[in-house]
């Protein structure tokens, strides 16, 4: 299922930071953005306000795709909802799981955590708390700004294996949320007993290189296809199933991979579940999100 999720436009003043600086001939710091942003306004330039980028002349539109668990945050969001209850998943659980089948795997274990007392509103608490990769936040806020402040059709958009509630839990709580143009991930809704219940995205048997309910690679060329085209396309990610989207990507294209993760080793060897790796884009990696940032344009 594709969410497709409304942008909410504010004004710069309540996102983009304020800076304060002095001239050195007057002790009153002043504000850089008063003089500043008029002046590259004007000139059809724009600048974030974090005081460390300089002003330029936008290019064109841009897609940053983003993985959720240990890419936007820094663990795997299914587990850490275990995190809530204190008892051991039961074995008839754990023989459930066929290492394709997560989804159906996962809506057990959401049945037992309420069961157990982990309720909806206990497990967004915690969905909140998750801990960000650092640089995160800051990184997904600068892109929306210059989104919003620039309306030249670029768009940010998640692709992940998680579920829907899970990311827009997260992403709505952080300060200020982030609204992504789209969100292409299982779909979790709660049911009347309580507990969260799971729907693939898709069931596909065509990619060798994805699981059954998620074929990464095909979201993102239709994704493509429908919103395109884009000047350049950024992915980031970390996982096995971050493989085939990456393959989809051109060579004008930059692929974030988050070093000494599982999609770094199976670049380094070449191969993955028996099929040959072959990507065209650049690869860059990367360790926090600094490190992206250093190489988009906004």
């Amino acid at each position: 299922m594709v969410f497709e999720l409304k942008k909410v436009h504010r004004m710069s003043s309540e996102i983009m930071p304020t800076s304060t600086e002095g001239d050195g001939n007057d002790d009153k710091p002043k504000n850089r953005r008063s003089n500043k942003s008029k002046r590259d306004k004007k000139q059809g330039k724009w600048f974030c306000g974090c005081c460390q980028c300089e002003p330029y002349e936008p290019e064109g539109s841009y897609l940053y795709a983003f993985d959720f668990d240990h890419t936007i945050v820094d663990q795997n969001s299914d587990t850490a909802v275990m995190e809530v209850i204190h008892d051991p998943v039961p074995t008839n659980l754990t023989r459930l799981f066929d290492g394709t089948n997560w989804e159906e795997y996962m809506e057990g274990v959401f049945k037992f955590v309420a069961d157990e007392g982990g309720t909806y509103d206990i497990i967004a608490d915690k969905i909140r708390e998750l801990k960000p990769t650092e640089g995160m936040p800051h990184l997904l806020h600068k892109i929306v700004m210059a989104r919003q402040t620039l309306h030249h059709g670029s768009k940010l958009i998640i692709v992940s294996d998680a579920n829907s509630f899970f990311i827009e839990t997260f992403l709505s709580g952080l300060k200020p949320p982030v609204i992504p143009d789209l969100m292409i991930t299982n779909n979790a809704e709660k049911t009347e007993a309580g507990y969260l219940k799971l729907t693939p995205y898709e069931t596909q048997t065509d990619c060798p290189y994805c699981p059954r309910n998620l074929c990464k690679g095909t979201a993102l060329l239709k994704y493509i296809e429908n919103k395109g085209p884009f000047e350049k396309v950024y992915y980031t990610g970390d996982g096995g199933n971050d493989i085939c989207p990456a393959m989809k990507l051109g060579e004008d294209d930059i692929m974030f991979v988050r070093k000494n993760y599982a999609m770094d080793k199976i670049l380094k060897h070449g191969t993955w579940k028996g099929q040959p790796v072959d990507v065209k884009a650049r690869i860059v990696f990367w360790e926090t999100a600094k490190d992206i940032e250093r190489e988009m344009i906004f």
